[in-house]
């Protein structure tokens, strides 16, 4: 029996994080979103995710009170919340960089890279669960590194290779976060089940965790644009004449590109403003490097909730709906300890080349081998299943 419940919801979180992937990739991209600039932050995205997850869970949870549920069962306790509050936080973070990796880069160059993680929940499943580690994990962790490497391997053989398929700074940086996110919210979905009142289901903790999540992003946008402001971030006394020209006037009209050099002159491979401004020359200097996103931590929380350019919004609140499926799922299973059958979430990184080739990406063979051996990978450890019994992890209140 605990294998069908398995087989049917990681079906279904399968497909939900594979549509969430695509979808979070479209709703940043000029042609889906009626041929104009996307104009939507990672942070005003994470924003709507949020609130789109919320409805949903609201729904499901009132739907289950007029069937009946008590009230009393809404509340998971202390220290439930706490572990949700964590996961939030780590959440909204993580989402942020979901939406940044997919304005550059398609799904199937970095979705294999930010679930290097579940290599090491084994290792931790046993720390914190004692669940048994067995052969079969390190033959998957193995593998996992070869089909990590053999997109790159074109590179390494000096090969010709597409500059568009390379990872550069900011998206490792971004990768190695999210998979620090991802890895405690997997270990804390289980702490989050395993400490929850008796009673407690799946759709109120979601809502809770929803509600957070709500409460860190909205904070977010609100208190760090006023840091940015108070620091000058998008108005710089001094730049490099490189960054100036390829991440700022590169990505002007040949209007605001005039108006910039008159602002700024260029000495010794910099760009120097120019002194005696007045307010308004400075202001309209603000809008013009936000614009660019020249700031690249400050710009991924600028802007209104209220965007000019709706489009990219109807992708997020879809991902939010397939974003809600999913997290329902992962507290429906998170009984079980996590290296039991968080890995089988991922089947849909061997699938997500071919749905990108359908868009018209250019994807490769090396990257297709890759991401088959990598999900092959985070799936071997739990392919001995016939002598291993599943079994739910020991709850605190039952």
């Amino acid at each position: 029996m605990e294998w069908i419940l398995l087989i049917l919801w990681l079906s279904i979180i399968n497909g939900a994080l594979g549509g969430q992937y695509v979808l979070n990739w479209m709703g940043n991209q000029e042609r889906f979103v009626g041929n104009q600039p996307v104009g939507v932050s990672p942070g005003v995205m994470t924003w709507w995710r949020e609130l789109s997850k919320l409805v949903w869970a609201l729904i499901a949870v009132i739907i289950e009170v007029i069937r009946g549920k008590k009230l009393k069962y809404l509340w998971p306790g202390l220290i439930s919340m706490a572990t949700i509050m964590i996961c939030a936080f780590t959440g909204v973070i993580e989402n942020i960089g979901f939406f940044y990796l997919p304005r550059y880069y398609s799904p199937h160059l970095f979705a294999p890279y930010v679930n290097i993680y579940l290599a090491l929940l084994p290792f931790f499943g046993k720390i914190l669960f004692n669940a048994p580690i067995r052969k079969a994990h390190w033959i998957g962790v193995f593998l996992v590194i070869i089909g990590l490497t053999i997109p790159y391997l074109p590179r390494i053989l000096g090969g010709v290779v597409d500059p568009k398929s390379i990872l550069d700074g900011s998206a490792i940086i971004w990768i190695i976060i999210i998979n620090c996110c991802l890895f405690s919210q997997q270990i804390l979905n289980n702490k989050t089940v395993q400490t929850a009142f008796k009673g407690v289901g799946p759709n109120a903790l979601v809502v809770w965790r929803e509600i957070w999540k709500m409460v860190f992003i909205t904070s977010a946008l609100f208190i760090i644009p006023l840091i940015g402001d108070l620091m000058n971030v998008n108005i710089p006394d001094n730049i490099k004449a490189n960054t100036f020209e390829t991440r700022v006037l590169a990505k002007v009209d040949s209007a605001k590109k005039a108006y910039l050099l008159n602002c700024y002159y260029e000495k010794d491979g910099s760009y120097i403003q120019k002194e005696n401004l007045d307010e308004v020359t400075k202001e309209n200097i603000k809008k013009i490097f936000a614009s660019t996103e020249y700031h690249r931590f400050f710009s991924l929380f600028q802007g209104s909730i209220i965007p000019k350019n709706w489009w990219p919004i109807l992708f997020v609140v879809l991902a939010g709906f397939t974003g809600y499926i999913y997290s329902f799922g992962f507290f429906k299973l998170a009984r079980f300890s996590a290296h039991f059958w968080v890995p089988y979430t991922n089947v849909y990184l061997a699938i997500i080349p071919f749905v990108m080739f359908l868009f018209g990406q250019n994807v490769t063979t090396y990257q297709i081998i890759g991401a088959v051996i990598t999900t092959a990978g985070l799936m071997v450890g739990v392919s001995d299943y016939k002598k291993n019994k599943i079994e739910e992890i020991e709850k605190k209140y039952k």
